[in-house]
C-alpha cells in the first residue's frame, strides 16, 4: 500500500520514475473486507485510508489482474472484477513500483505528539518525515519525535468521515468562538483511563488569560456534536458532498463501526465453472470484438489449441455468458442461491479440458441412517471457488442489502460508493476451498412446523423486532424470519462450533452459507447450509473439512453437536431468554456459550439465532426439531 500525496512528490533520479516508498502491507483479500476502500488502516507509518477506484486505475491499472464470475457480475451490473495488486520490489532498494501498490491517503489528518501532547496537522505544526509516511514534531530541542494519529473521528450515516473538530470543541463555550491562532494540547487528569479523564486545552488562549479546557467525557453523547454540521467529506474520493443534513457522531478511530463493507459473493457453479466456460472467459476481451458470423472460425482455432472436441461447446458457453451478463435473465440473490442449492444437491465431476481444471466438484451422499429422519442429502464439495466483491460500505450501522439492490442503495445514500462515477468493475477476491453441504428433509421440517404452532409465534416476535429495527435504520429486508430460518441458522452455528472443537479448525476459519426460503411464486423452497473453508491463494485448502462428509465421521460429529446444544453453560438463563427482550440481537436463546461465532463466520452478524428451535423451549410450548434426540443422548 502506498501513499497518495496531497501535493506532487519529487522522484529520485537514481530510481525509476514510478518508484515509491511503501507504507505497509495487507493481504489481498483484506482489501475487500476489513481494510477495504473507505476503511482506516493502522500501518507502520501511521493511519491511512485506501483510495477509490479512480485512484486504483490511475496508479495501478491492474489490466492483468481481472477475474470473472458471471452470476455475480450480472447482479452487480459490472463486466469484471479486479484483484488487489501484489507488491513488486525494486532490487537493491526499499522501494516498490506504484502499479503494484494500492493507493492510500493519510487519515485522520490530526495527530498528537506523544512527548509534548501537541495536537495538529501536517504543516501546522508537524512536518513530513524523510520516509514520506510519518509526521514528526520538531519542538524538542532539534530531536524529531514521531507523532501518532488522534483516536477520534466523526462520521454520519451517509458515510461521510471527517477529523474530530478539535478547535471547535475546545472553544465551543466561548462567546467569540475559535481564537485567531489556536494551539491545542491533549491532557489527562491521570485519575483513570476513561474518556472523562481526557481534556483538550488551547495554550494560545491561556497566554491571553482565558482558561480554555474542554473535557472529552461527553464527546460520544447522542447530541454532543449537535452544533457542528457534517462537512460531507469523503477522504477516499478527495471530495466533499454539499448539503448533507445528517447528524454526526464521534467514533473511535479503530472501532468496527467506522466501516461496514457491503461484500457480495457467489459460488462458481456449472455451467460457468466448467473448463470450456473458463477457456471462453479467458478470451472474452477478444471474442466480444468479433462479429457473430466470424465466431465459429475464430473458435475453431481455440478448440484445436485447447483440445475441445467441438466448436459448438465453445459457442454455447460464450452465448450463455453473454446472456447472463447482459440481463437475459433477471437474476436476484435469491435465485442465485437457488441455483447454488441445486448444484450442491447433485454429484458433479466435470472433465479437465486442455489443462484447465473445473472450479466445482461435488459428491452427493446419502446421510447415515441415524440422521436420515432429519437430513436427506449430504454434499461433499471438494472443490469450491467463491468470489467476494466489495460493492460499497456504510458507517455507524451495517446496511444489509442484496447484490442486485446495491446500486439503488448507493443512489439513495444508504451505502457509500467506491468511486465518484460508476465503473464497470469492482475490487474482489477469489477464495478457493472445500465444504460440507447438509440438506434438511423438507417433509420433516414442514411436519415439525405444522405440529408446533408455538414456533410461529416465537418467530413472529423476532420478525417484528427485525422489521422495527430495519425501519429505524432505514433499510429494506428481502426475507422473513421463519422457524425454518431459525432452525437452519442455529444448527449451522452449533455445527461450526463442534467442528472447531473436534477437527482442529478455528471457528474463524469456517464460514456458513445459508440456503433458506419458503416455497412461493418468487422461487423454490430451500432448507440447507454449506459450511466451508478456503484461502485466497491458488491452492485453497487441503481436504480436511470435506473428509468429514464421510458418513462414518459425520454421524458422531452431528450427534455430539446435538448433545452440546442440549445444555448451555448459561442455562437455565439462556434457554429461558424471552425473544421480546432481544433488542438489537434479534435472537432468542443464543449466547457466547452455545451459538455465537466470530462475525467472519456468520452471514447475519450473529443475529436471528435461537437454540430453542433445536431442543424445544423451556416452557414446553413447542418441541425442538431435534428435541427427542437431544433428550435421549
Amino acid at each position: 500500500m502506498a501513499r497518495t500525496p496531497r501535493r506532487p512528490a519529487t522522484a529520485a533520479t537514481a530510481v525509476p520514475s514510478d518508484a515509491i516508498e511503501p507504507l505497509g502491507t495487507v493481504r489481498r483479500s483484506q482489501l475487500v473486507s476489513t481494510f477495504g476502500i473507505g476503511a482506516i488502516i493502522d500501518l507502520e507509518k501511521g493511519s491511512f485510508m485506501p483510495m477509490g477506484l479512480e485512484d486504483w486505475e490511475r496508479v495501478t491499472g491492474l489490466p492483468s489482474l481481472s477475474i470473472g464470475e458471471p452470476r455475480l457480475q450480472s447482479m452487480l451490473g459490472v463486466t469484471h472484477f479486479r484483484l488487489g495488486p501484489v507488491k513488486e520490489d525494486l532490487a537493491g532498494t526499499s522501494l516498490v513500483r506504484a502499479r503494484s501498490a494500492a493507493p492510500a491517503v493519510r487519515f485522520p489528518e490530526w495527530h498528537e505528539c506523544p512527548k509534548c501532547h501537541r495536537l495538529g496537522q501536517e504543516g501546522s505544526p508537524f512536518e513530513l518525515a524523510a520516509d514520506g509516511g510519518r509526521l514528526v514534531c520538531g519542538a524538542h530541542g532539534g530531536r524529531a519525535v514521531n507523532t501518532t494519529p488522534v483516536r477520534f473521528v466523526v462520521a454520519c450515516r451517509r458515510g461521510h468521515l471527517s477529523d474530530f473538530p478539535w478547535e471547535w470543541w475546545a472553544h465551543r463555550d466561548l462567546p467569540g468562538g475559535v481564537c485567531g491562532a489556536p494551539s491545542l494540547y491533549l491532557g489527562s487528569h491521570g485519575r483513570s483511563a476513561s474518556l472523562a479523564d481526557l481534556y483538550v486545552r488551547c495554550a494560545a488562549c491561556e497566554t491571553s488569560g482565558k482558561q480554555v479546557r474542554k473535557s472529552l467525557g461527553d464527546a460520544f453523547g447522542a447530541a454532543a456534536l449537535s452544533g457542528w454540521d457534517c462537512t460531507g467529506f469523503r477522504p477516499w474520493l478527495h471530495d466533499r458532498e454539499s448539503g448533507c443534513d445528517e447528524s454526526i457522531r464521534a467514533l473511535q478511530r479503530g472501532a468496527s463501526n467506522v466501516h461496514f463493507g457491503v461484500v457480495c459473493s457467489a459460488l462458481s457453479i456449472p455451467p460457468a465453472s466448467e473448463a470450456v466456460s473458463l477457456i471462453v472467459q479467458e478470451l472474452r476481451a477478444l471474442l466480444d470484438g468479433v462479429p457473430e458470423d466470424l465466431l465459429p472460425a475464430v473458435l475453431t482455432g481455440v478448440a484445436q489449441q485447447n483440445g475441445v472436441a467441438s466448436v459448438d461447446q465453445l459457442l454455447t458457453a460464450y452465448r450463455q455468458l453473454r446472456t447472463l451478463e447482459t440481463g437475459g435473465t433477471s437474476l436476484t440473490e435469491r435465485l442465485a442461491r437457488a441455483e447454488e442449492y441445486a448444484a450442491l444437491s447433485e454429484a458433479r465431476e466435470d472433465p479437465v479440458v486442455g489443462g484447465v481444471v473445473p472450479q466445482f466438484r461435488n459428491m452427493a451422499l446419502a446421510p447415515p441412517p441415524t440422521l436420515a429422519h432429519w437430513f436427506d442429502l449430504v454434499g461433499a464439495a471438494s472443490r469450491l471457488r467463491e468470489v467476494r466483491a466489495l460493492a460499497g460500505f456504510s458507517r455507524i450501522e451495517p446496511y444489509p442489502v442484496s447484490a442486485e439492490r446495491v446500486s439503488q442503495a448507493i443512489g439513495d445514500g444508504h451505502v457509500s460508493p467506491l468511486s465518484k462515477t460508476p465503473r464497470n468493475w469492482l475490487p474482489a477476491a477469489e477464495i478457493r476451498g472445500e465444504g460440507i453441504f447438509l440438506r434438511f428433509r423438507t417433509r420433516t421440517v414442514d411436519d415439525w412446523m405444522d405440529a408446533n404452532p408455538g414456533l410461529h409465534g416465537r418467530a413472529a416476535i423476532l420478525e417484528e423486532r427485525s422489521r422495527v429495527l430495519a425501519s429505524q435504520r432505514g433499510y429494506e429486508r428481502d426475507y422473513t424470519i421463519t422457524p425454518r430460518l431459525l432452525l437452519v441458522h442455529a444448527f449451522s452455528h452449533a455445527l461450526i462450533r463442534q467442528i472447531s472443537v473436534e477437527c482442529g479448525y478455528s471457528a474463524s476459519a469456517l464460514r456458513e452459507r445459508l440456503y433458506v426460503a419458503e416455497k412461493d411464486a418468487a422461487g423454490p423452497g430451500m432448507n440447507g447450509v454449506l459450511i466451508y473453508t478456503g484461502s485466497p491463494d491458488s491452492e485453497g485448502s487441503l481436504g480436511g473439512l470435506v473428509r468429514l462428509a464421510d458418513p462414518g465421521l459425520l454421524e458422531p460429529i452431528i450427534l455430539r453437536t446435538l448433545l452440546s446444544v442440549g445444555w448451555c453453560g448459561s442455562d437455565p438463563v439462556c434457554l429461558e431468554t424471552d425473544p421480546q427482550q432481544s433488542g438489537d440481537r434479534v435472537s432468542g436463546a443464543a449466547c457466547h456459550c452455545c451459538l455465537l461465532l466470530p462475525e467472519t463466520a456468520c452471514e447475519k452478524f450473529n443475529r436471528e439465532l435461537d437454540r430453542a428451535v433445536l431442543v424445544g423451549d423451556s416452557d414446553k410450548t413447542f418441541a425442538g426439531y431435534f428435541g427427542k434426540a437431544t433428550e435421549d443422548l
